[in-house]
């Protein structure tokens, strides 16, 4: 533990407060120009570009320059963690985390409308007028574009654009409090590894005595891993301005080898991609050996079993819905395990005076957390309710949201995954259990909206971000309450709501939706196609999809069982829950590589050596997120993207 400087006032951080909000108002406005025009994604992962990008600047320019002007003038740790907060919290708003596609979703039904499909009489009648774009001048112009002075259509899109952020941010503030109630349980019970704490931890800890730099990086082997990965990306950037320039290949084809059945199971669906990131190899230095291992291990092995299934036309077992099956054991297993702490979270919420248990150490108390959590479930089965859902499914709804949010937030703390794609919908798990003809039209055209405040899609989660800030703040020692972290925290999403609103809805109707990144609106038409086509042709309960789910959930089961039982078990269930997705499928190379070296370095370095290579792998990850987001930047001039780190 460092020891302060008598007079250095390492609690006071409202100086960073208007610094950080700057930032987070830069960056939302900015995330939403660069992805739509495909220019890369600045914040679209759970250790967001942007965010890096700022607390670099901060650490490596602000604090120098402020060392000069006397020893207690630069940043403390208290402020840059609440601004790492801060800046973290309001990444999940722009993109993916909320809303990126509320717009396409609204601007979608009037405008794709056509006697052909039938919309008019199949969809809308079951939609609330209040639910969606209903000028169609209005609707014309998103999709389209609209003259550089004409103005924007604001009152048209007032009711249902208020309508479904409000949906989106009572359930971020839902699994939000729900973060503080696991946030013991988690860190203190179980040990979870946080992999992307210890980086932020590095990134945010002050000189306590004021100097340039912080610990973490005054080694030789945090600057030699920084200009490899920053010459690396320069050079890459400079190759697509000037092919003479060469390239140097991060990511390495393999298709051609695989041109027939069934080995061409490799390179479909989720494919098999060898892509090396150097912040994903930074980070898995930081996993536990077995968690690191489980992740590429059972990547290989979901797609062995599609080459399996391929070769003897094998139909009635998916992978997919194995996810499915154990998602839902896990998180049943982790319900259990936690039971203790939560009837303590539930005793100490029905009376506050109990001292045996203390949550003082808490960002709020346990009956704020458990009030705030409930409430904002039942406000958004009200909400459900009163847009058509039916009763009966709106308690299943909420809980399957609550498991998926959960599960994400699982695979970020335990695993430091950057990306987390659960693996299904709830339209897809509903009506696999159902079939659509249970379910009925209305469920059917709501549940289609899968991708805004639905986190199966999770590279930015709130819950993640949140639970990961929180322990933060105990690596440093800092009171959570005294900074008013939790506070702050929602502040800067709230701010970032409204700075992506606006900003995003410029950008869009400047250019048209339809000129932007198209697999991003192109969901708006897609969802209400695949509505469409289940209320046409009713597809039955999927007894497969069943099947294969009890086969995902006992194989996960029996992954808990041997972790739990033998201490040699070389497996993590969590590599199994991951599944073959989107993330695995972009992570699995770079952990493979990192997971390869930390176990070098520990068999034939040993502890030190492990623990002097630190700063490599620090190194690793802070070149390539800087030289990415100054790419990016440039691109806003340029027009020419940059696609490099984990989300691509």
């Amino acid at each position: 533990m460092h020891i302060l400087k008598p007079g250095r006032p390492q609690h006071q951080y409202l100086r960073i407060i208007p610094l950080a909000l700057l930032w987070v108002a830069i960056q939302s406005a900015l995330y939403g120009y660069i992805h739509v025009n495909g220019l890369g994604q600045f914040i679209a992962n759970h250790l967001p570009v942007g965010s890096v990008f700022f607390l670099v600047v901060l650490v490596f320019v602000f604090n120098p320059i402020l060392s000069r002007l006397g020893p207690n003038a630069t940043f403390t740790t208290s402020e840059l963690t609440v601004a790492w907060a801060m800046v973290t919290a309001a990444a999940a708003v722009p993109g993916y985390g909320l809303m990126e596609f509320i717009f396409p979703y609204l601007a979608a039904p009037v405008y794709f409308a056509t006697p052909e499909n039938q919309w008019t009489e199949i969809i809308f009648p079951h939609l609330k007028p209040w639910l969606f774009l209903k000028d169609p001048q209005a609707a014309q112009g998103f999709w389209k574009g609209i003259g550089p002075h004409d103005p924007i259509p604001w009152s048209a899109w007032t009711l249902p654009a208020t309508f479904a952020i409000t949906f989106g941010l009572i359930f971020f503030f839902s699994v939000f409090c729900w973060a503080i109630i696991l946030r013991r349980q988690w860190v203190e019970r179980v040990r979870y590894a946080f992999p992307l704490v210890q980086f932020a931890a590095d990134l945010t800890q002050a000189d306590p005595m004021g100097r340039k730099l912080q610990p973490a990086f005054r080694s030789s082997f945090f600057w030699i891993a920084t200009g490899v990965a920053v010459l690396i990306h320069l050079l890459r950037g400079m190759h697509r301005f000037y092919p003479v320039i060469p390239d140097i290949p991060l990511d390495y084809p393999i298709r051609q080898f695989f041109p027939t059945k069934p080995w061409n199971a490799f390179i479909t669906g989720w494919p098999l991609l060898f892509r090396l990131r150097f912040s994903v190899v930074g980070v898995t230095y930081f996993l536990p050996l077995d968690v690191a291992m489980s992740i590429w291990f059972f990547f290989i092995f979901y797609k062995l079993q599609q080459v399996a299934f391929s070769a003897f036309a094998i139909t009635r077992i998916s992978t997919q819905q194995q996810v499915m099956g154990a998602v839902l054991v896990l998180a049943a297993v982790s319900l259990w395990q936690a039971k203790r702490h939560l009837m303590d979270v539930i005793r100490k919420s029905l009376n506050p005076s109990m001292e045996s248990i203390d949550d003082s150490n808490e960002p709020t108390s346990y009956r704020t957390a458990m009030l705030g959590m409930t409430g904002g479930f039942i406000l958004l089965g009200l909400m459900l309710y009163l847009i058509g859902m039916s009763l009966w499914l709106v308690g299943l709804f909420i809980i399957l949201m609550w498991i998926m949010a959960t599960t994400a937030a699982w695979h970020v703390s335990n695993a430091g995954c950057l990306l987390v794609n659960v693996g299904f919908t709830p339209f897809q798990f509903f009506t696999m259990v159902f079939g659509a003809r249970r379910l009925g039209s209305n469920n059917l055209i709501l549940l289609s909206f899968d991708r805004s405040s639905i986190p199966n899609w999770s590279s930015q989660s709130l819950m993640a971000y949140s639970i990961q800030n929180f322990h933060l703040t105990d690596v440093h020692r800092i009171s959570p309450r005294r900074i008013h972290i939790a506070a702050w925290m929602l502040v800067a999403v709230v701010f970032a709501v409204i700075v992506t609103y606006f900003s995003t809805m410029n950008w869009i109707y400047r250019q048209g939706a339809l000129n932007l990144t198209r697999w991003i609106f192109n969901t708006g038409p897609a969802v209400l196609r695949r509505a469409s086509r289940e209320i046409l042709n009713p597809s039955p309960v999927g007894v497969p999809g069943l099947m294969s789910a009890g086969v995902g959930g006992s194989i996960m089961g029996a992954l808990i069982f041997m972790r739990s039982r033998f201490l040699w078990w070389p497996l993590h269930p969590l590599g199994y829950a991951l599944g073959v997705t989107w993330a695995p499928s972009r992570l699995w190379f770079s952990t493979l590589i990192g997971w390869g070296l930390k176990l070098a370095i520990l068999r034939f370095g040993g502890f030190n050596t492990y623990r002097r290579a630190r700063g490599f792998f620090v190194g690793l990850i802070v070149g390539e997120y800087f030289m990415t987001a100054v790419w990016q930047l440039i691109g806003l001039k340029t027009g020419m993207g940059y696609w490099s780190g984990p989300p691509s």
